[in-house]
Formats: C-alpha cells, sequence, structure tokens
C-alpha cells in the first residue's frame, strides 16, 4: 500500500493538521442497534417519539460482539455552508445527512442519505493490469471497494487517505468548504470543495481517472457543461433549483454521462476511465456522472478539486417560503461554481488561520481538537433566511428557534468570530419582546411563522438578554447597537426587578435545565445567579446610557438579591438548588445539588462583573458538585433528590432504580465544562480543573467516536447519548480558554488585560471580534502579544502587574513584547 505525505510544494492543504483519526477497512461489518433514550434525532428522521423512546447507533461488529466503530463513522464534519445546508463525509467514504434540498424539521422532508453518491478511481499502467474502485470501504452492491480509508477531521475539512494492495498511487482527499472568521458572508457558500492530492511514486506513467456520481435526488433534468454537470428543476418546490459537479482543471480530459442505473455507468468508467455516450441537453435519468482523465508522469505529483454546488432558492418555513440567503450572494449554480474556483488560495489561507487560532498554542491536544471541531454545529444547524434574518435550531430533535437560553451557551464564538449574526438575533429577541418587559424563552418552532415565539416563563430568558447586550457592546464598542437596544434592556431588567417583589429574588420561574419543574419551586439558585450577574450588568449599561437613577435600582436589587441567595439558598456548604416556602431548611428533601448552579457567576467573571456573592461560598458550592455529583463522565446533574418520574425509567435490564432516579444521574455536559472554567477563575488547581472537562469531551471524542454530533445529555453510569442532537450548549467550552488567559477585553477603552493562571512557559490564544492571537509567557516577567488574525488596536495592554499605557497596532502577523 502507498501512503502520501505531501510538502507545501505539491498542495498548501497537506499543511493542515488533524487531532482525530480513524482507519475504515473493507473487511469490518458496521449494524445500527436500538438503544434506550429519552429522544433523539434518528438515522432517517429528525427525531425519535418523545419520553421513554428509542434510537439506532452505529456499531462495529467484531466477532459477533458490537464496539464502538472507528472515527468518523457515526459522525464526521459537516461541510457547506453556514445557514446554506450541509453534507458529511464519513470515514466509510459514504455521504450522509444532505441536508441541502431545504429539508429540515420546518418542511421540505426528512432527512436524506444518498447512497449512490461516490467518487471513482481508476489507475492503468501499460502492461500492467487496469484497476478501478470506488472510493469507499463499503459501496452500493455490484461496485469493488477500496481496501482501506483513513479518516481525520478538522472543521472545516474532512481528509481521507486511501490504501489497497494493488493501489499504484498515493491518494488523499481533502473535502472542505468556505469558512472565514469575521466573515459571515464568505462563509454561507452553498458548496463542497474536494481536492484530491495524486502522487505517483513509480518510474512509469500512470493513466489515471476520477469519477463522481451524482444521483437525481431532485427528479431534476440533467445538463452538460463546459467542466460540469448540472441537475436542475423548475418550480418553487424545495428541491427547485439546480445543483452540479465541476472540475477545475483546465488540461485534464472531461467526459460525463447518464443512465437509469449506476452499474451501466460504473461499467464504462471502469472500462475506459472516461464515458463516450454523448449527452443532449435537459435529459431526465436517475444518475448522471462526470469523469476526468489525466497522466501522471513518474514521481509527478498533482492537485485536482471538484466542486458540488447548490442553488435551492425556496426554502421552507412552516407555511411561508423564507428562501435562503445565499442567493443575495450569488445568481446561480453556475455563479456559485465560478467563484468557489476563483477564490480557492483564499479558502485555503482562511483554512489555515482558524487552524492557527485553535492550534498554535500550548492548550493539550483535546481541547485543541474540540475547538477547532466545536463550530461545526453553527453551519449544521443554523438557517439564513433571503430578509436576512439569521436563526438556529436548538436542535433537530427538539425543533425550537434560537431558544435564548441555549443560545446564550453557544455564544462565545458567534461574539468572537461573527458578532454581526450575533446582532441580527438579538434583535430578534428585542422586537419580539412582550410588552410586560419579558424577553420571549425563543423565537418559534418547527410548525408555526418565524419570530412568533412560543415558550414558557424562564429566568434565563431577561437574564441573558441583559447579559448578551452588555456583552456586545463590552467587546464591540458599538454604542449604536446598544443604544437601539437600550430601552429593551431596561424593561427586562424591570422585569426582573418586579419578580423579585415577594422573596427578593425572582420566584416560581422555569429554565434551561427544565426537567424539574421549576416554575412551581419558589426560588431556583440557577435562575437567582443569572439574576444577580445582568443586574451587575444592567447597571453599568445605565451608567453608560447615563441613567443613573435606574443604575441606583439595579444596586438596590442587587443587594437585596444577595441578601435573600444567603438567607435562603445557603445551607452551609453550598447553595441548595431550590428553596420551598413549606418545607423547613432542615427538611433534607430541600437540599438538592445542581451542577451548573453557579453559571451566572461564570458569565460575570468572563464580562469582568465580579462576584456575584462571597468567594469563599463559591469555592465551597464548586468543592461540593465535585464531591457529591461526580461521575467518570462528567457531573451528574442533580443529587440529593428523589425527583424523578415515569417519563425517564431506568433504563438498564435486571438493574434497581439508579439512586436519586436515572433523570438526576444524567450528564449535562455543560455542567462540567462550566465547573472547569469557574474553578480555574477562582484560583483552583488547573490541571484538576482541565480533567472535569476532559472527562466530558474525551467522552465523544474516544468513548463514542462521534465528536461532530454532540447530544446534550449522557448517561452518568455509562455515558451513551440520551437526549438531544447536533447540540451546541458545549459551546460554552471557549470560557476555558478566558479562565485560563485570564482576558478581559474592552472595546470602548480599546483595553486588553490578562492574567494568566498557569505559570509555567505557555502560549495562551485570545479572541476579540476584529482580532485573535496568542499570549505567550516567555519567562523572566515578559510577555509576548502576537495577532495571527485581524488587526488590534489598544490604548493599554495589561499582563499581570505589567501595564503598559500607549497606542498598539498590531495587524495579522505582528508582535509586542513587554
Amino acid at each position: 500500500m502507498v501512503k502520501a505525505h505531501f510538502s507545501r510544494c505539491d498542495n498548501p492543504l497537506s499543511q493542515l493538521q488533524f487531532k482525530n483519526f480513524g482507519a475504515v477497512k473493507n473487511s469490518m461489518q458496521f449494524e445500527y442497534l436500538s438503544r434506550p433514550c429519552y429522544y433523539m434525532e434518528d438515522v432517517d428522521v429528525w427525531s425519535t417519539p418523545w419520553s421513554n423512546a428509542n434510537y439506532r447507533y452505529l456499531y462495529e461488529v467484531r466477532d459477533g460482539k458490537p464496539i464502538t466503530p472507528p472515527n468518523g463513522m457515526r459522525s464526521a464534519v459537516p461541510l457547506g455552508g453556514l445557514g446554506a445546508g450541509t453534507i458529511e463525509l464519513r470515514a466509510d467514504g459514504s455521504l450522509k445527512e444532505w441536508n441541502i434540498f431545504n429539508n429540515s424539521p420546518a418542511g421540505g422532508g426528512q432527512k436524506v442519505h444518498l447512497d449512490d453518491a461516490l467518487f471513482g478511481l481508476r489507475t492503468s499502467i501499460k502492461g500492467s493490469k487496469t484497476n478501478a474502485w470506488t472510493l469507499r470501504t463499503h459501496p452500493p452492491k455490484g461496485l469493488p471497494s477500496i481496501a482501506q480509508i483513513e479518516y481525520s477531521g478538522a472543521f472545516p475539512v474532512s481528509r481521507l487517505r486511501f490504501a489497497d494492495p494493488n493501489l499504484p498511487i498515493a491518494l488523499d482527499l481533502y473535502a472542505y468548504c468556505g469558512f472565514k472568521i469575521y466573515d459571515p458572508e464568505s462563509s454561507a457558500t452553498p458548496a463542497i470543495l474536494f481536492t484530491f492530492n495524486l502522487h505517483n511514486p513509480s518510474d512509469q506513467i500512470v493513466e489515471t481517472s476520477l469519477m463522481f456520481n451524482l444521483p437525481n435526488h431532485i427528479g431534476g433534468v440533467y445538463s452538460k457543461r463546459e467542466r460540469g454537470l448540472v441537475l436542475s428543476k423548475q418550480g418553487s418546490e424545495p428541491t427547485s433549483g439546480a445543483m452540479g459537479i465541476w472540475v477545475d482543471d483546465e488540461n485534464a480530459l472531461i467526459s460525463s454521462s447518464i443512465g437509469q442505473d449506476i452499474i451501466p455507468l460504473w461499467d464504462e468508467f471502469e472500462e475506459s476511465g472516461s464515458f463516450k455516450s454523448l449527452m443532449s441537453k435537459d435529459v431526465h435519468a436517475k444518475h448522471g456522472a462526470l469523469a476526468v482523465s489525466f497522466k501522471l508522469e513518474p514521481m509527478q505529483s498533482k492537485t485536482l478539486t471538484f466542486v458540488l454546488a447548490w442553488y435551492f432558492p425556496y426554502r421552507p418555513h412552516g407555511d411561508e417560503i423564507l428562501g435562503n440567503y445565499y442567493t443575495r450572494l450569488y445568481e446561480s449554480v453556475e455563479d456559485v461554481a465560478n467563484k468557489v474556483i476563483s477564490k480557492l488560495p483564499s479558502i485555503w489561507d482562511a483554512i489555515y488561520q482558524w487552524q492557527t487560532i485553535c492550534f498554535d498554542n500550548s492548550l493539550p491536544d483535546w481541547l485543541q481538537d474540540a475547538l477547532v471541531n466545536s463550530v461545526a454545529t453553527m453551519f449544521k444547524t443554523s438557517m439564513w433566511f433571503a430578509d436576512g434574518r439569521f436563526r438556529q435550531w436548538e436542535s433537530f430533535s427538539c425543533p425550537a428557534v434560537e431558544p435564548i437560553h441555549i443560545h446564550f451557551y453557544r455564544s462565545l464564538p458567534y461574539a468572537f468570530f461573527f458578532p454581526t449574526l450575533q446582532k441580527n438575533i438579538l434583535k430578534g429577541f428585542a422586537k419580539t419582546q412582550s410588552e410586560s418587559g419579558y424577553i420571549e424563552e425563543n423565537l418559534g418552532d418547527s410548525s408555526g411563522p418565524l419570530d412568533q415565539p412560543k415558550g414558557r416563563q424562564m429566568g434565563d430568558g431577561c437574564t441573558v438578554f441583559i447579559l448578551a447586550v452588555y456583552q456586545n457592546y463590552l467587546w464591540t464598542g458599538d454604542k449604536n447597537f446598544l443604544d437601539e437596544l437600550w430601552l429593551n434592556v431596561k424593561k427586562a431588567a424591570q422585569w426582573q426587578i418586579e419578580r423579585c417583589a415577594k422573596f427578593g429574588l425572582p420566584n416560581n420561574l422555569n429554565n434551561t435545565y427544565d426537567w424539574w419543574d421549576f416554575e412551581h419551586k419558589y426560588i431556583v439558585a440557577y435562575n437567582a445567579f443569572l439574576h444577580i450577574a445582568a443586574m451587575m450588568a444592567a447597571e453599568k449599561l445605565a451608567i453608560i446610557q447615563g441613567d443613573e437613577e435606574f443604575a441606583n435600582l439595579c444596586r438596590a436589587n442587587i443587594e437585596t438579591s444577595r441578601k435573600a441567595l444567603n438567607e435562603l439558598l445557603w445551607n452551609g456548604e453550598y447553595f441548595r438548588a431550590w428553596w420551598e416556602k413549606e418545607k423547613p431548611s432542615s427538611d433534607a428533601s430541600i437540599n438538592p445539588l445542581h451542577a451548573d448552579t453557579l453559571y451566572g457567576q461564570l458569565w460575570a467573571f468572563i464580562l469582568g462583573l465580579g462576584w456575584t456573592t462571597e468567594p469563599e461560598k463559591v469555592s465551597s458550592h464548586l468543592a461540593m458538585e465535585q464531591k457529591k455529583n461526580s461521575s467518570p463522565f462528567g457531573l451528574k446533574v442533580m443529587q440529593g433528590t428523589d425527583c424523578d418520574d415515569d417519563r425517564h425509567p431506568d433504563p438498564r435490564p435486571g438493574h434497581a432504580p439508579y439512586e436519586n432516579g436515572p433523570v438526576n444521574n444524567l450528564v449535562w455536559q455543560a455542567g462540567s465544562l462550566d465547573w472547569a472554567s469557574l474553578n480555574i477563575y477562582i484560583g483552583g488547581d488547573v490541571q484538576q480543573s482541565l480533567l472535569e472537562a476532559e472527562k466530558v469531551i474525551q467522552n465523544w471524542r474516544e468513548n463514542l467516536r462521534d465528536q461532530w454530533d454532540y447530544r446534550d445529555l449522557t448517561t452518568g453510569w455509562d455515558g451513551y447519548p440520551w437526549c438531544n442532537s447536533h447540540y451546541s450548549r458545549q459551546l460554552i467550552f471557549w470560557a476555558i480558554v478566558l479562565a485560563l488567559s485570564g482576558q478581559q477585553y474592552s472595546a470602548p477603552d480599546k483595553r486588553l488585560r490578562f492574567d494568566p493562571k498557569v505559570s509555567a512557559l505557555s502560549k495562551l490564544p485570545f479572541f476579540t471580534p476584529k482580532a485573535s492571537g496568542t499570549l505567550e509567557i516567555l519567562g523572566d516577567g515578559k510577555f509576548k502579544l502576537t495577532v495571527l488574525v485581524g488587526e488590534l488596536e489598544l490604548n493599554e495592554l495589561q499582563v499581570r502587574e505589567v501595564s503598559i499605557a500607549q497606542p498598539i497596532c498590531l495587524k495579522t502577523g505582528q508582535s509586542f513584547v513587554m
């Protein structure tokens, strides 16, 4: 078997880094097996039934026993455009989850898998046997397989390396899409690039051909283009529009054909490496194939790129046709393909910049891998409509549109890299604010019109809206945007204050941890900490807006709320999850311990607001979460209560009910990730803190090998998925990086401060909405700030006790030593 390793002079993609690996052989057997869940996205449908359901999970079957399959088989990097649809290229070479046809929980059909969509390779050496393979280890029946594929993924790239005893060349495939931080429109291109790196290590000429078969899923007609093949359909259905495949090679021989069955098309390709049949215009068939043929001279390396582009204007949402934003950026599918090909060097540059931000630092590999792949969920589940509104599903299996309590958990990458989209979403919540001042839970769901909220009264609605607006002003300095939303912020804060009238803290409100009926409990600790943090932010915003009267009102409420927090919720060791008026504090049933209670304190640290309560109580509470809620897979969500119901029976046959009930022993993963960040912020042991986050991330990377499909909940007893799909709450792990560096950035003041929590020589990343880079601890009290992407303008830079008060301007590649 020949394996390829290219230098930059061959192709720049070969210099990309990957932190994960999986190898699939054609001798392996795979099977979907049923597992219990509450609800979950399934193989062919957006969601299983809710409550006590089952989903199908992929396994490798070895010696009759199911084991975890190789990396890249259960999920892979989603490739496509931001809000424009995606496809996954899996480790066996199959193309799964074609979410490009306007299919979503809001209409356009269920999930799509096109098994006959595939690449093929043919090689011929004079005097030797001709060989042909599909570039699949498990192709459709009747087609030849390749012996092995090695998979690695680092968003927005999937790399496949092919090996076979009869393969005379080295062959790598890089599948990727446009992704450029600070440029959401460049990231919204409806296209995937498939770049093949080929190398002939022999002293003989190798006649080589590559082909791609594009099945007719849309029921359209095929048309030949000069260097491509287009499939189009008239009308205004979700699948009306066009898609096509192009080859970026002006010297190679390109041919195409159509057929009713893939086997005859394959036979023709295998025979000659090209298609001889002539295509008339606008031909209907079940399959269309494009082949490209060329010679590889001895020791020659070659790069060849296919482009798969699509253009489907009629995106439905419920009963409305809202369209796709990319139709404002491109005129046709040909326009998409031509512009993508013309921008190849800049697309490569943007990918390198992203990798540099995520990898050029001292973070552990597992965290680097999580960071580089984290934004994949933004591409997978986002929607960007033709009128400019950008929205994201909670998940495909729980299809609420932008629940604000979920959005805030995933907001850090938006705030850092796409702040205009963050503003887009916040404007949606401001526009739909109720007359009372309440910020609604979401912006609709899959069944009704967009931006018509359907939700509950939540303790993490108004609060996170206030914090998000403050975050945006603090990090962008956009005073006009703050002015536009200030009255919305003020009304939301007033709603919160009025809700404190009975007990000093907002009463009887649900929140994102909604399985414990918090709306029926008087005071909930999770809501309380968010409330205090939000009031601290509201006070600062009031001062900025010159509203001293309202600032004083916020200060008074903060004092009252802190008193109630300590009197009603502090039990001497930790803050109990809730307070019930009818039960005395000595009743053990009212001392439940909720992992992620201090989420509001985390945001207070991130935004430089300070302590919501006494530092020693925060420290004690975190220590008790670690002591009482720990599991091998992360912190169990709730301990010290028998709260459970028949929606969550113990799923383990033959086992007695799990202590405290199964629902309490699930791992809502944000609890561990937030614990890690908080413990770093308060000066806790860094390695111990990272270990808690590592449990969650490594469960997806190593135990499940399914890191491109995080579910929100896993079990505390075996670590398997329990609820939801393609989730994004885990993006809060970006806060770990902020905690490690102690970064505090103020765009209005052009001030950047660091308080690194690591003592050894190290390099830590930093992020702002206009520039990202690294802070390097050099030793001898010196530090080096380097901008990797963007431009950074400062009037003040401080690292620990070292402060520089002077104008500093750093562009990409420039550094400042202090």
